[in-house]
């Protein structure tokens, strides 16, 4: 209920000032379905979910606070329609939140109010998208590529130097390798103590991260510096501004 309300004031902002929105943190069916009927109507709309989102939904709360963050994890229902979104439009990217805190200020709090928010995403959301979405679900490696890169460059005003493997495009690349097939444990992962994706199967990993030209991580290994982020200035196609473009 909370997010049908909210995408819907939001988005009737939207028509009035005549505004982009990018919707983050889609979790709910009704946020899905709010989305699609103003894109419908030609408005510049678009969303993302998270990968945790469609892997996992509210029973999973009853393993530990640890599956937490915000806005929750909603029903079984829900996780599906995230990935009706996600492949047959609607949601324009998978995202993640990269809120990091260790296992014992996860699970300290007890309620809504006092629990953090936050997972270990990062590192397992291409693994894990490729898994569920190309592997499980026919998922095209074209789309793949669109949801994980190419829409967010272009929603957010990088594309083409970002999202894109062209001429005077930065040499930004990420190589899987769809024959690795295994169960990940926390040896897989280098960002905290715990991980909600301990022991998920997964058919395809990264094993080499570059960024423009330079090899950041290569088989697990991490070869970058902190003089290696840019400021990259940005400049949103005014196709992304006045209707739904991707």
């Amino acid at each position: 209920m909370s997010e049908d309300m909210a995408f819907r004031r939001v988005l009737r902002l939207s028509e009035w000032t005549g505004a982009a929105v990018y919707f983050v943190h889609v979790s709910a069916k009704e946020g899905l379905n709010a989305m699609r009927e103003a894109r419908g109507r030609g408005l510049p709309v678009y969303g993302e979910t998270l990968h945790n989102y469609v892997s996992f939904n509210a029973e999973d709360y009853k393993r530990g606070p640890q599956y937490h963050t915000y806005p929750s994890l909603k029903y079984e229902e829900d996780r599906l329609a995230l990935w009706d979104g996600l492949i047959n439009g609607g949601i324009s990217s998978m995202a993640t939140d990269g809120s990091c805190t260790d296992f014992a200020m996860k699970v300290a709090g007890r309620t809504i109010h006092d629990v953090s928010g936050g997972h270990h995403g990062i590192e397992t959301r291409m693994g894990v998208t490729y898994t569920e979405g190309v592997v499980k679900r026919g998922m095209p490696l074209q789309q793949f590529v669109d949801i994980t890169s190419t829409s967010a460059a272009r929603i957010m005003g990088y594309y083409p130097r970002k999202g894109a493997i062209a001429p005077g495009s930065d040499a930004d690349i990420v190589l899987l390798d769809p024959s690795i097939k295994k169960t990940l444990s926390l040896s897989d992962l280098h960002l905290g103590d715990y991980s909600i994706w301990e022991g998920w199967k997964i058919e395809g990993w990264p094993v080499t991260t570059i960024l423009r030209g330079k090899v950041m991580v290569e088989d697990g290994q991490f070869y970058g510096n902190l003089t290696d982020g840019q400021f990259i200035p940005r400049k949103i196609d005014p196709l992304i501004l006045s209707r739904p473009a991707c």
